[in-house]
Order: structure tokens, then C-alpha cells, then sequence
């Protein structure tokens, strides 16, 4: 696992380090200068605004009354574009292209949820009632568990 590691942080630089010397010698310095430079510009504008949109998009989740899992998933991976596009690299930049497109990162959601999980579908709903503000589960088709449930802060003898 160590030597994976190591030989990851070795080869990757290595790799970007070529595809910069064989780009140069195909399109140019100054156009792959420009195209570092620009692509790190665009790095540092998807990050100062993603710092924002965390909290817009995790604050409206819970005033739906949804786990905000899902946009604080997105907001990491749009974070890790944002940063794979200040990093000098052709590679890392394809990649944080990549990651800004909205179905490709939907897709990588899943899949680690998969992982992580163990299955491709994780689905927590909760309804809000306009009236109380309690959450409940939704009503429709599904696994009903019954069970019984006491506080247990209370003490069982102040009960009726």
C-alpha cells in the first residue's frame, strides 16, 4: 500500500511534467502558459464562489427538511475541480473540467455512496409539516418497522 502511494506521488508529477514538455513543443509556450494561466483563473473564481454556495445550498436542504448529504457531496467535488484546475497540469485539468459537469458528478456521488454503503441507492426522506414543523417520515409504499421507544431522559417512574 505504501509503495502505491509513493509510486502515485511520484508518477503523477511526472506525467504532468511530460505532457507540459510534449504540449510546449506541440502548440507552444505561449499557449500552454495561457492555457495554465487560464485554467488556473477559472480554479480560483469556481472556489471563492463555491465558498458561498456551500452554505446557500446546504442551508436550503434543511429548511426542506432534506439531509443536506447530497449538496455538501456536490460542493466537495466542485471544491476538488476548483482545485485540480489552480494545480499546473494538463491532466489535472482535464479532470477538473470534468468534474464540473453536473451528471459526471451525480455519477461519482452514487458510486462512492455505493461504495461506502454498500448499495447504489441511499434515499432518506422526511416530510415537514407546515402547521407543527415536526419531520416524518413519508407516507407511501415502503418498509413499515414497528417498535416501541421510551426517553431516556425521563425516569420511568415519573410516568403516569
Amino acid at each position: 500500500m505504501r509503495l502505491a502511494l509513493l509510486l502515485a506521488f511520484v508518477a503523477y508529477p511526472l506525467l504532468e511534467l511530460a505532457l507540459l514538455i510534449r504540449a510546449g513543443q506541440a502548440i507552444g509556450f505561449w499557449p500552454v502558459l495561457a492555457l495554465i494561466i487560464g485554467t488556473g483563473l477559472l480554479g480560483v473564481a469556481i472556489l471563492r464562489r463555491q465558498g458561498f454556495k456551500v452554505v446557500e445550498k446546504v442551508s436550503a436542504a434543511l429548511d426542506e427538511g432534506r439531509e443536506p448529504v447530497a449538496p455538501l457531496a456536490d460542493s466537495a467535488l466542485v471544491f476538488a475541480a476548483g482545485s485540480l484546475l489552480v494545480s499546473p497540469g494538463l491532466i489535472g485539468d482535464v479532470l477538473g473540467l470534468l468534474l464540473l459537469i453536473p451528471q459526471l458528478r451525480q455519477l461519482i456521488r452514487h458510486s462512492i455512496a455505493a461504495r461506502i454503503f454498500g448499495s447504489s441507492t441511499l434515499v432518506v426522506r422526511r416530510s415537514r409539516s407546515s402547521t407543527t414543523g415536526e419531520t416524518r417520515p413519508p407516507s407511501g409504499p415502503g418498509k413499515i418497522i414497528e417498535g416501541e421507544w421510551e426517553r431516556l431522559d425521563e425516569d420511568p417512574r415519573d410516568r403516569p
